[in-house]
């Protein structure tokens, strides 16, 4: 166990630094179209769940998180029934449910890009495409004002608008400069339904970043001061939903499944950790490859009597040798590099003087003699001496 301490150790360390970074990290910008009340992006409500106090004083405003027809099951339900979504979704039950609660004297306002089939059939509109985000497409107003003050919300999408049928009794409310109508209420029994197609002017980017309240405070204006459902469901679903174990907790031999595999893993880790024991590495001692060096210098120099080959490699070495133990760069062979090799070695001025000379001279001649190879030799071994590092006197 002692030997895993330190992996343990690391893998702690590493997840913490990885838990701090992630949390300093400037967090992006989440455009997701969420509708949802405690959201608090750009395209979430919580700006206008905060203010339906304000649009509906004295009147309490309940946060619904299950399916339309579980709520309206009673008829003591009543008020007003706010849904704001990216699709507005209802089945044949859920929509009969809603029906008679409109029929009841009640009101229900839907602000969605798109809506059900049984929902549009039943209360005869249709949605169409406009296929365009030009300003006209997004800019709206209420025909009820004189002075049709004009609303702008984000271009991000394809904006839809409503054809609307007089003769179902269809009421205009609202559209855009392009002329389209974007904002009705259908009568159904003794209560309405209001329907507009631009959820995003509800959002708090229209509410905050654009400042135009106004919008979604007059289009809820057209309801009654009543008792609000808003609808949470269609968004984020019922609330004991969210755990990702829902469906293991809910059934009893899952549960004891999951404990048991959970409690399988742990005994595991812990005896596979005591009986396991650790590698030893094979350490292999240091391996001296001067001699090597000195061999293929020697042999070369025995088969070819190249004098100026081994000169070569003797400055390449002595090149090398700067590069690893002075960390000096020796990509240029100038004055500025010997004065350099100078000050960070301490070697004698005139010794560096001499191995510059000597080299520059080697490297202009097409070949050298045995006494220019010693004498190259000698200067570099002087260097050498020179500049090794001497061990520390005690006192």
């Amino acid at each position: 166990m002692k030997g895993y301490r330190s992996y343990i150790a690391l893998i702690v360390v590493l997840f913490g630094a990885l838990v701090l970074l992630e949390y300093l990290r400037p967090k992006p910008v989440d455009w997701t179209h969420s509708y949802s009340r405690v959201d608090k992006i750009p395209f979430g409500t919580y700006a206008l769940y905060e203010l339906m106090p304000g649009i509906f004083p004295g009147k309490p405003v309940q946060e619904v998180r299950e399916p339309i027809y579980n709520l309206l099951q009673s008829d003591k339900i009543n008020g007003n029934y706010v849904f704001i979504n990216s699709y507005f979704e209802a089945d044949s039950v859920d929509t009969n449910a809603l029906l008679d609660f409109v029929d009841r004297g009640n009101q229900v306002f839907i602000a969605a890009e798109g809506f059900s089939v049984f929902l549009a059939d039943t209360l005869q509109f249709e949605t169409e495409d406009l296929g365009s985000t030009s300003p006209d497409s997004t800019s709206i107003y209420f025909t009820s004002q004189p002075k049709r003050k004009v609303y702008t919300y984000p271009k991000n999408i394809e904006p839809t608008y409503l054809l609307a049928n007089k003769k179902a009794g269809h009421v205009v409310l609202g559209r855009n400069r392009a002329g389209y109508i974007n904002f009705i209420k259908v009568p159904f029994g003794k209560g309405w339904f209001y329907i507009n197609t631009a959820p995003l002017a509800f959002t708090n980017y229209q509410l905050i970043t654009l400042k135009q309240s106004e919008y979604a405070a007059t289009a809820l204006s057209h309801l009654p001061v009543q008792p609000v459902y808003w609808d949470e469901y269609q968004k984020v679903g019922r609330v004991e939903d969210q755990s990702v174990f829902r469906v293991l907790m809910r059934h009893e031999p899952l549960t004891w499944a999951y404990y048991v595999a959970l409690a399988s893993m742990i005994l595991f880790l812990l005896f596979k950790s005591k009986r396991t024991q650790r590698v030893i590495p094979v350490i292999e001692p240091p391996r001296n490859t001067t001699l090597d060096f000195v061999k293929a210098i020697s042999s070369l120099y025995f088969n070819n009597g190249d004098h100026k080959n081994i000169a070569e490699k003797k400055i390449a070495y002595f090149m090398e040798h700067l590069r690893l133990h002075h960390h000096i760069t020796t990509n240029t062979w100038n004055e500025e590099l010997q004065e350099k090799i100078v000050a960070k070695t301490g070697a004698d001025e005139a010794l560096i003087a001499n191995i510059f000379n000597l080299v520059n001279s080697i490297w202009q001649s097409n070949s050298i003699g045995a006494q220019t190879l010693i004498m190259l030799n000698n200067y570099l071994e002087d260097f050498y001496r020179q500049t090794a590092i001497k061990p520390k006197a005690h006192a």
